[in-house]
Formats: structure tokens, C-alpha cells, sequence
């Protein structure tokens, strides 16, 4: 039996009772389980765990093959979110980044500091009172450092366009096309170089949040391929608006 901890991605209905559930493990990456009856009229508090972002601990029956569906024995809240479940403005941006991240990540196999950065960022959007209305484009800015494509210098006046093909800040606009323009570079360097208590000081128009987080989602699939569209980015920016 393989005990684990867990971040759920995504899930889908199976049946009139059990769940398909995408989860990011510290073990073994992202694993896919079978989870038989949860969805059942007495089973409600425990198919309430199975949500975007959600932490769990697991027991699950080893996979036959890689790739493979797996079962799951038992799950539970490893760390019990206060804060995150009823307010509404977390609530979408966890179902955002948890459909990111369940088209970004493939790999099955474990790695140690995406874990601890997705585990940590969770706690703490969990935890914030304040600029949450930046965190998603925060996290997206920092989770490039982990995934092998962070900018490869600061934004400064004299560099003022991301480079998203090249990934690095420009003096002039690239002719290729595909960069950022001087508000939106600037929006993103800011977010680079931020700490999260910072993110209630940055004012930007919501038009300029926007647009950068666009931008990000076409960097991501530009250099990992990711499938786009994103299904909740028309309802983050609605609660947002």
C-alpha cells in the first residue's frame, strides 16, 4: 500500500457514485485514482475533499503499470483549510490553478521542491487577507521558476518588453511578434520580484491584470504546450470584475 500526500488537480463524475480524481503526489508526480462509492448519499464529507487544491493524505493501491489507473484505499485532509472552501474570490482561483496545473503537469515521477512550492502557495493563499486579487498572476510568475522557464534577467527601464519567445527582458519589441508591452513587462516584473505580503500594494487596472494574465497563459503553452483554452478563466475574471 502506497501512503502518500496529495494535491488534488481535477476530478470528474464516474457512475451515479465514484469520482475520477487527478492528483499531484510528493511521491510519485501526478497519479490518477479511482475513487468507488464516494459520491453516495452517506458519503458526502468525504467526496467534499476532492476539490481543486485541496491537501490530502492517501492510501492507495499500487499501480499495475505506469500510467495506469489506480484505487484508493482511504484519503483524508492532511491539512484542513480554513479559509479557502467558502470565500468565494480563493475558491476560483483554486479551481483556475488547479485546471493549470492539471493541463501543465504530466510527469509521474517525484519531484521534491514543485511539491513543497505548490503545498507551501496553498497554504498561503489559504491564509491571506489581503491582494488576493493578484495571487493567481503571482503564482503563475513564480511557478515558471520551478517548471525550468523564469525570466533569465530583471525588468529595469532599459529592458522594458518581456521576450516571451526567448524569455528574457528586451530594450526594444522583438520583430517575432511575441512579447509583452511596457505596462504589462513592468506589471510582470513587479510580481517577480515581489513577496507575497506586497501583492496589496499593487494597484494595477483590472484591464492591465488581464491582459498580463493572458500573456502568461500564452507563455505557458509557448514553452510547455500547454492546452488552452482554460475553461475557468471566464469565471475568475467575472468574480474579479
Amino acid at each position: 500500500m502506497d501512503k502518500l500526500r496529495g494535491i488534488v488537480l481535477h476530478s470528474i463524475k464516474y457512475g451515479e457514485t465514484s469520482l475520477v480524481a487527478h492528483l499531484y503526489t510528493d511521491m510519485q508526480g501526478r497519479q490518477t485514482y479511482m475513487l468507488n462509492g464516494v459520491r453516495g448519499a452517506t458519503q458526502r464529507q468525504r467526496s467534499s475533499l476532492i476539490q481543486p487544491l485541496f491537501l490530502l493524505d492517501i492510501e492507495a493501491y499500487p499501480a499495475r503499470r505506469q500510467g495506469a489507473m489506480r484505487r484508493m484505499k482511504e484519503f483524508r485532509a492532511s491539512v484542513p483549510l480554513q479559509s479557502l472552501p467558502f470565500d468565494v474570490h480563493k475558491n476560483v482561483i483554486a479551481l483556475f490553478i488547479g485546471e493549470v496545473l492539471y493541463k501543465l503537469i504530466r510527469e509521474e515521477e517525484q519531484n521534491e521542491a514543485l511539491f513543497g512550492f505548490l503545498h507551501r502557495y496553498i497554504l498561503l493563499l489559504d491564509e491571506m487577507q489581503r491582494g488576493v486579487y493578484c495571487f493567481h498572476l503571482y503564482f503563475l510568475a513564480q511557478l515558471a521558476r520551478h517548471l525550468g522557464f523564469f525570466p533569465g534577467n530583471a525588468h529595469s527601464e532599459e529592458y522594458a518588453y518581456f521576450d516571451m519567445k526567448n524569455g528574457v527582458f528586451v530594450p526594444f519589441a522583438p520583430q517575432h511578434g511575441v512579447f509583452m508591452d511596457k505596462p504589462t513587462s513592468a506589471l510582470l516584473g513587479t510580481l517577480i520580484g515581489a513577496a507575497l505580503g506586497d501583492l496589496q500594494h499593487i494597484h494595477a487596472p483590472r484591464a492591465q491584470r488581464n491582459l498580463l494574465l493572458q500573456k502568461l497563459l500564452d507563455y505557458y503553452c509557448t514553452h510547455l504546450g500547454m492546452a488552452n483554452p482554460i475553461r475557468s478563466l471566464a469565471v475568475l475574471e467575472e468574480v474579479f470584475a
